[in-house]
């Protein structure tokens, strides 16, 4: 069993090769992941329009469940819709790994911007490696990613940058359209960072049963 110790993960590709794997896994497959955002931009708002119980109850685990579908995507070649409602199988610890990180991250944000910048990278892989290993606590979760990203934080930040250009033309109207594609795009290139970091400590789930 892994220990998650800090300095254990390093990542071992480059940004653009990130970005690469990310595009072969999507080429040929981008029908099924619009539809996967646009049924999950739909739910989370109509969620969002919820009171209390929508923002607070619900959309956590639907955000758990997009992870699930990208991980699951870009791992297995999974693109079953039914997969971005795999959160609600494990709501309890969905809802207590994000808020709790979400609290954490507002109490270091009282120092500074920036602390709290950081404070959310450190906990940014916590929703994955909950449901890679769904016996751990909450706390668990937070502190393997944590230890996880120890190193790492400053290359997701700069991987994250390099998108702002597709999501600066995405706000301006008649290219709305464009986070249907933006948006996957992002998001399995941060499952590749994942995986990259696994793989580097010497893990690799592609071999497990999940």
């Amino acid at each position: 069993m892994m220990n998650f110790a800090p300095g254990q993960f390093r990542s071992t590709a480059y940004r653009a090769d990130l970005k690469y794997r990310a595009r072969m896994s999507l080429t040929g497959r981008w029908r099924m992941v619009v539809l996967a955002m646009i049924v999950y931009v739909l739910v989370t708002g109509a969620c969002g329009m919820l009171p209390v119980i929508g923002p607070i109850f619900l959309l956590p685990p639907l955000m758990l469940g997009l992870n699930i579908y990208f991980l699951r995507f870009y791992r297995y070649g999974e693109d079953q819709i039914e997969n971005l409602f795999r959160g609600f199988d494990m709501i309890g610890k969905s809802l207590g790994v994000y808020w709790l990180s979400q609290l954490y991250i507002f109490l270091w944000s009282l120092l500074f911007i920036i602390p709290g910048i950081v404070a959310s990278y450190s906990y940014s892989q916590a929703m994955l490696i909950l449901y890679d290993n769904p016996e751990i606590t909450v706390t668990e979760a937070l502190r393997r990613s944590k230890a996880m990203m120890e190193g790492n934080k400053m290359t997701l930040f700069i991987q994250d940058l390099s998108f702002l250009g597709w999501f600066l033309l995405s706000i301006f109207p008649g290219f709305y359209i464009g986070f249907l594609w933006s948006g996957p795009y992002y998001q399995v290139t941060r499952i590749a960072f994942y995986e990259d970091l696994l793989e580097s400590a010497g893990y690799n789930y592609n071999s497990n049963t999940v």
